[in-house]
């Protein structure tokens, strides 16, 4: 049995683990996101009409 590398089958694993980093084992893919600043308006409601 020979050792021997395939040109191109590191590259392809190293793609694969970035995948895998991106969509973990199930498939889903995983972000985060920070979170939005807070605005002058946090506390009242948008569509709603002041009288």
């Amino acid at each position: 049995m020979t050792t021997a590398v395939i040109p191109g089958r590191s590259a392809a694993r190293a793609h694969l683990s970035q995948l895998i980093d991106m969509f973990g084992v199930d498939g889903c893919l995983q972000i985060s996101t920070p979170p939005e600043p807070a605005t002058a308006g946090d506390g009242e409601a948008d569509d709603h009409e002041q009288a």
